[in-house]
């Protein structure tokens, strides 16, 4: 039988194969499939998933850290002769931090696409090196004017960090895999909020040495701290799974195939265009992204920013302001990775995120409507924990919601866009002049987490009136369409569910 078998194949123009090849073909590929199987156990599976974890989760954190570390030191230095120095009054301070916001918002999307075209750790270094030395040159300013471009500077790098390194992390996790990482992902907020407090103290303190003011020696060491992160990102960022030369091909192969899975037809190699962003965006869950990443986001940058310096008007002297601002954040992360970790346990999101906005509205209430300052500081612990608690978990809900690699890259920078006009609502709604109480600024914050609400119950009884009319065969009729065109439904295929 074996010769006639070569001699057709030899008819047809093709390579004859002899019985010994072939069963060896047929052995590596046994080989591979049960190489692949074995990650099917949850100790094995476990295994790996830890190996991404590792790889990806603590450098992101760190580059994560800087970022934030480097934005809003700014409200730090305002504590150490800043304004001083450089002639600022009125309304200047809250330009500075304003105007960082405005290439921000508009880079963040244009970022994505160029992450999408090419290897991570090359975009992410060249973005980590630029703000690096823009931070490092703004303690060199002399006057109003050269901080103020530093800053600019400061959001033309910094625009693609945040939404690169989400767009990065889920495009390698299940999407009830999704948030705790993402949760420990930006527990690097309250990591930078209390490493800021304490560099601010410690480096304020070299106020005068070699003849700069504390400000200039904040920006100097953090940003040359930033630079040599840059070198780090460079060599050691791994790229998104597909292109993995950590991983060996088994386990990648193993990677690939439960992420097509979890998402029910994910389409392959996909890339980001404009055009593709351009209908991505008017996708309704990719809306409520934005409404709600901006509701978080003039509490998260108002605390980020302000609280430094409404804790001073308590009475309290400058470094003990910065000391103070440590132990809330601290709290805060710890409580925000937790909650992650039970939401993607019980698969749930939008009971955590109601509550979450809650928790931070009662917070606020404390510290705009009382007058002792030990019971004001409590109010910040409530109004940290919640809003923290909302952060990763609206970019990890919608993300949930959605299927492919432009609708993700859209979503992440589209969301983290609208969450930056919230950074620049908070520069502007406290000005000197409201303190000490706030309540102008303080009022606004409430005002969009009571928004925030409303679009956290929009999406969770959309998201259960879909999952119902799918249990009931009733979008069954997307079943008719041929592979290719069910291939391309992403969540609108009936299999899809959305998570509540």
């Amino acid at each position: 039988m074996a010769q006639p078998q070569a001699q057709a194949l030899e008819a047809t123009g093709r390579p004859s194969i002899d019985g010994s090849e072939l069963e060896k073909a047929k052995q590596a590929q046994h080989v591979e499939t049960d190489a692949v199987s074995t990650f099917e156990d949850p100790v094995e599976a476990k295994k790996i998933i830890r190996k991404i974890d590792f790889r990806l989760i603590p450098l992101l954190m760190f580059l994560y850290t800087l970022t934030f570390l480097d934005r809003v030191n700014i409200g730090n230095a305002r504590l150490w002769n800043l304004e001083k120095d450089l002639h600022m009054t009125g309304y200047d301070y809250n330009i500075v931090v304003l105007v960082f916001y405005i290439p921000y918002i508009l880079l963040e999307i244009p970022s994505n696409i160029i992450l999408n075209h090419v290897t991570p750790r090359y975009w992410i270094g060249f973005l980590t090196l630029g703000w690096g030395l823009s931070v490092t040159f703004a303690g060199f300013s002399k006057s109003f004017g050269g901080l103020l471009a530093s800053r600019i500077f400061i959001g033309v790098f910094e625009a693609g960090m945040f939404p690169g390194c989400l767009f990065l992390i889920g495009s390698w996790y299940r999407r009830h895999e999704l948030l705790t990482r993402m949760a420990w992902f930006m527990v690097s907020n309250d990591i930078a909020g209390s490493i800021s407090g304490l560099l601010g103290a410690g480096l304020g303190s070299l106020n005068g040495l070699r003849g700069y003011s504390g400000w200039s020696w904040i920006f100097f060491v953090e940003g040359a701290v930033t630079c040599c992160a840059a070198v780090l990102a460079f060599f050691y960022l791994p790229p998104f799974p597909e292109d993995a030369q950590f991983l060996k091909p088994e386990e990648k192969e193993w990677v690939i195939r439960r992420l097509k899975l979890d998402e029910q037809r994910r389409k392959d190699n996909e890339k980001m265009t404009i055009g593709g962003v351009i209908r991505c965006i008017i996708n309704w869950k990719i809306l409520t992204s934005g409404v709600l990443y901006l509701a978080v986001c003039v509490t998260a940058y108002s605390l980020s920013v302000f609280q430094p310096t409404v804790l001073k008007t308590f009475g309290w002297s400058s470094l003990k302001s910065n000391l103070l601002t440590t132990p809330v954040r601290v709290v805060s992360g710890i409580i925000s990775v937790c909650v992650g970790i039970w939401s993607d346990k019980v698969q749930r999101r939008g009971i955590f995120c109601v509550v979450g906005f809650s928790i931070s509205i009662m917070g606020n209430l404390l510290v705009m409507l009382l007058k002792n300052g030990n019971l004001r500081y409590m109010g910040f612990y409530f109004a940290s924990i919640g809003i923290y608690i909302c952060q990763p978990l609206v970019i990890a809900w919608c993300t949930n919601q959605i299927v492919g690699t432009t609708k993700r890259g859209t979503l992440t920078a589209f969301a983290i866009s609208c969450g930056q006009v919230g950074g620049i609502i908070s520069a502007v709604v406290f000005p000197s002049k409201d303190g000490p109480q706030y309540v102008p600024g303080i009022s606004t914050c409430i005002a969009f987490q009571a928004v925030g609400i409303m679009a956290a119950v929009n999406m969770w009884a959309c998201a259960a009136w879909e999952n119902r009319q799918r249990d009931m065969g009733k979008r069954d009729s997307r079943r008719q369409l041929s592979q290719d065109e069910q291939d391309k439904l992403g969540e609108l295929h009936p299999d899809f569910r959305y998570t509540l």
